[in-house]
């Protein structure tokens, strides 16, 4: 008994496999932006005064239904105001003794963190402009304008 089949019998075979593959694919997408992280930075961050500078820690939320790994947050540009204009400055790293490439924080779905930002604040009064992004994968971006002038040890704007 032999089994044959026609050519359009096998051109349907193929086009459901075709079809049914691309269906999964969708599901799959589907389901890995649903179950994505999604981050939302805050409003100001929290400023505090120490020995080596000013230290910029954020509330970093997660909104989304998975969960957020190696969260870190990264100075991508600082700039003060002088009276020509913006002049932007280099703040010195963190010094941490252990490794720099240590994995960052974790948030779970629905609820949120402090993140430190990798660098130090020089401690002199002025009005500064920072751009923070905080990255886990993606990448959410934030600019803030912070007077250091009004800043007290220990507090936030």
């Amino acid at each position: 008994m032999e089994c044959t089949l026609s050519a359009g019998e096998a051109l349907t075979r193929t086009l459901l496999v075709l079809i049914t593959l691309l269906v999964a694919a969708g599901a799959w997408r589907l389901g890995r932006w649903y179950w994505r992280p999604r981050l939302v930075l805050p409003d100001a961050p929290n400023l505090q005064r120490t020995a080596v500078g000013i230290r910029v820690r954020l509330d970093v939320r997660n909104e989304g239904a998975g969960k957020s790994r190696n969260c870190r947050a990264v100075l991508v540009r600082c700039e003060k105001q002088e009276s020509s204009g913006w002049l932007r400055i280099e703040p010195r790293r963190i010094e941490a003794p252990e490794d720099p490439n240590l994995p960052g924080a974790g948030i779970p779905p629905h609820s949120s963190t402090r993140i430190e930002l990798d660098r130090v604040l020089p401690d002199g009064s002025g009005t500064y402009r920072l751009e923070i992004a905080v990255l886990n994968g993606e990448e959410k971006r934030s600019s803030y304008v912070v007077d250091m002038e009004t800043v007290l040890p220990g507090a936030s704007p």
